[in-house]
């Protein structure tokens, strides 16, 4: 080898050195100031947090190809079950340089992206690279090193928490016109095994768009005159949903489905509830009288309305004016009744 050939070796490696050491330099200093530099690593999970601000906020976007998300609302209420004193969002099992997260304008944008090929793309808004700190780094290194070893292994399940504060949406209502904060959080989930997502506790007049081939939903403690949407997309239904709704008021409601788990306990329909499906089961317990839905059931399954059995002619129609309670599928069976103590107004 030639001299000048060892003489850059030489620098290469130190320069590798010089550079890993500024890492770890920089990650100390960071972690003393109370700031996260890397992701945690806790029980064998990745866990970064980004602290985010409702201020003229009208849409959060999520992509990613399957996992769980959560939407924690009012969380700085002392007690909560998931507390923080500030609006975040918390990314679980993503790695740093495989997703984008971007605000722009009223826009909140989380997008993940495939593969080290796409993350190295130059976007309209610049190189999405986030930098080779987030690569030389220990836990990065280690488990590049343990990748084949554990090929095999069930891959960590991804997760995205957004935790929204009641001081927030309060402020953010005060300082808008009459329109609400958050107008939108629009969930599309790319890969075939759907989505997880909870809504819990949200008291905002937000639109929830959530887009999946298979979506299992859970609502609670959350109140909006606005839509709550599920389906495949724009032209088809999910290939399957699993959804509860328990103490909750919604003002729209719209699933789409090939099969539909669908099942309530005290939920409340302001204005329109509509289901599609071929398959599945319906069991809606409603704590207002059923008297009070224009309803509208068709399904070759067994439908049954306070008990009695509705099954032939396959349909029940009753009532009329708003709201209205639709359901139509192929051979679903479909229950609702009255929860004791109905009342006659909502």
């Amino acid at each position: 080898m030639k001299p000048t050939s060892i003489i850059s070796l030489i620098v290469a490696v130190l320069l590798v050195i010089v550079g890993l050491v500024t890492c770890f330099i920089a990650q100390n200093m960071a972690q003393s100031n109370g700031e996260q530099l890397f992701a945690d690593h806790v029980d064998g999970n990745i866990s970064i947090t980004e602290e985010i601000s409702l201020d003229s906020l009208d849409i959060i976007k999520i992509v990613f190809s399957s996992g769980k998300v959560n939407i924690y609302g009012n969380c700085d209420t002392p007690g909560s079950d998931h507390y923080s004193e500030v609006s975040k969002l918390e990314l679980v099992n993503f790695k740093e340089n495989y997703y984008t997260l971007t605000r722009s304008g009223n826009l909140l944008s989380f997008d993940e992206t495939g593969d080290i090929t796409s993350m190295l793309k130059f976007w309209e808004n610049g190189f999405s690279f986030k930098g080779m700190r987030y690569i030389l780094n220990m836990e990065q290194i280690r488990e590049l090193i343990d990748q084949k070893k554990n090929a095999d292994k069930e891959e960590r399940l991804k997760q995205i928490n957004i935790y929204l504060t009641k001081e927030a949406l309060e402020k953010a209502t005060e300082d808008g016109d009459d329109s609400p904060p958050l107008k939108q959080i629009q969930i599309t989930s790319r890969g075939a095994a759907g989505c997880e997502v909870r809504i819990d506790n949200m008291r905002t007049n937000t639109d929830y768009n959530i887009t999946a081939e298979k979506v299992d939903l859970t609502v609670s403690q959350t109140r909006t005159d606005s839509f709550i949407n599920v389906k495949a997309d724009a032209d088809s239904d999910a290939k399957h949903a699993k959804v509860h709704f328990e103490n909750s008021v919604i003002g729209y409601l719209n699933i789409r489905a090939d099969d539909l788990e669908f099942t309530s306990t005290s939920m409340h329909i302001r204005n329109e509830l509509k289901l599609t499906s071929k398959t599945g089961s319906i069991l809606f317990v409603s704590p207002v009288r059923l008297s009070n839905y224009n309803m509208e059931i068709r399904s070759k399954g067994r439908i049954q309305i306070d008990n009695t059995d509705m099954s032939s002619p396959y349909s029940y129609v009753a009532g009329s004016g708003n709201p209205t309670f639709t359901i139509e599928s192929e051979e679903a069976s479909v229950n609702c009744y009255e929860a004791a103590g109905s009342e006659t107004n909502p």
